[in-house]
């Protein structure tokens, strides 16, 4: 039965129905071949899939982050982070990564992220000298600080499936993004240098004063986000919930970019963008129900023993199958379906839920600017011209630096719960 049930699956999938379907279709076939379980036990666990609290979070958080977008947060984002390091050589690089950060502390989305920073700044880099291919490669690079960073979508979906606190996730990817941002700003400092990039004039005080004071709103809503769960004032969902009445205000009172005739299309923008991530959560749900059943964890963990029992080697083959199954896959289809098969593995091993659920997205991030399908490439692709393959050659030396931030980050757990444990209250 599980052989068959595997065997529907990637049939679905090599026949291209999207990862959802295929997910309740496998579920669907497990049962019509079992001849003993209920078509309704499957519409059950679908809709309780959608129905947890804390799932509350995801369309409340799109909704926000899209509101600031259309706020018009970008300009004032990225001359900041023009004025801090413009000075320096590389400063349009270093800026991009910069505005990046902090872009993708508020939409939490890597391609957002890419459309939003890469529009303004590509075509500044270019008219500077920079190359194409390095500069497109950084901002793609860059944008992938964005779900790792608080608030995390992959966080919320990872935190609701494997029952880890979403609050703790948040909290444990602020080093790992923020170490992903040195390391690349350190790469395009060295790459500015050799390739003899422009620097701007050091901005006066009162400009940096005034760029600080456009920025600031923006600013705010992470750490009003990550402060608000620091004390306890309220939880991931209900800071979602603020984040959307934060984001308005400041769109609507502050910038006053946000036009009201426009909230239509945003809440439309946001439910669809929202509705697909639920399906597939919803879908995921028979499927994950399916490999319980079959035990398919316990099976695996028994694979595993035959190679080896050591904790460090387990997550070796957890980090290569997740870079394989990342490259075809999004990080949320890939997260529903092997969240609840390795997380037993981890726990069995005594791998830390938060530091192993930090792995498991960094990861699948990655995915996103992996040749030949990374939905960032595509984003960037688009806003430069650029030939696929051309920004294929470019991106290797960016995503080599990330895999090293990866494993830093899997051999060095602290830096994935020193923080939680620090500021979070048990």
């Amino acid at each position: 039965m599980l052989t068959l049930f595997l065997i529907s699956f990637l049939v679905f999938m090599a026949v291209g129905i999207p990862v959802a379907l295929a997910m309740g279709g496998s579920a669907l076939v497990y049962a019509f071949l079992s001849g003993d379980i209920s078509l309704t036990l499957l519409i059950q666990t679908t809709f309780a899939g959608m129905s947890s609290f804390p799932l509350l979070a995801i369309p409340l958080f799109i909704l926000a982050g899209n509101l600031m977008n259309e706020g018009g947060i970008t300009d004032d984002l990225v001359n900041f982070s023009r004025q801090l390091v413009g000075h320096i050589r590389g400063g349009l690089g270093l800026t991009t990564i910069i505005a990046c950060a902090i872009f993708a502390a508020i939409s939490g989305s890597a391609v957002a992220t890419a459309v939003a920073i890469g529009t303004v700044m590509l075509p500044a880099m270019r008219r500077a000298g920079y190359k194409d291919e390095v500069s497109s490669a950084m901002t793609a690079a860059a944008s992938c600080i964005g779900p790792i960073l608080p608030p995390s979508i992959p966080f919320i979906i990872y935190g609701v499936i494997a029952q880890v606190s979403i609050g703790a996730l948040f909290v444990a990817g602020i080093i790992p993004g923020l170490l992903l941002g040195v390391c690349l700003m350190i790469y395009m400092v060295i790459v500015a240098r050799r390739g003899g990039y422009p620097k701007e004039p050091r901005a006066s005080i009162r400009s940096v004063f005034t760029g600080v004071l456009r920025a600031l709103p923006s600013l705010m809503m992470p750490l009003i986000i990550i402060g608000g769960i620091w004390g306890g004032i309220f939880t991931p969902t209900e800071a979602a919930g603020i984040a959307v009445a934060y984001a308005f205000l400041v769109g609507f009172l502050f910038y006053r970019r946000l036009k009201l005739n426009r909230l239509y299309d945003l809440f439309l923008k946001s439910g669809t963008e929202s509705a697909v991530v639920m399906l597939l959560l919803g879908l995921s749900e028979p499927f994950a129900w399916v490999v319980a059943v079959e035990q398919l964890p316990m099976k695996a963990m028994e694979a595993l023993a035959c190679l080896s029992s050591s904790p460090y080697v387990f997550l070796i083959i957890v980090n290569i199958f997740l870079l394989l199954i990342g490259i075809p896959l999004e990080t949320a289809p890939a997260l529903t379906i092997v969240t609840p098969v390795l997380v037993p593995l981890a726990a069995k091993l005594g791998i830390d839920p938060v530091h192993f659920g930090v792995i498991v997205c960094f990861n699948l991030v990655l995915g996103l600017i992996t040749p030949p399908v990374g939905g960032v490439l595509f984003s960037i692709c688009g806003i430069t011209g650029m030939p696929l393959e051309k920004l294929s050659r470019g991106i290797w030396i960016p995503f080599l630096i990330a895999l090293g931030v990866l494993m830093i980050i899997t051999f060095v757990p602290v830096l994935s719960t020193f923080l939680p444990r620090l500021i979070l209250p048990n």
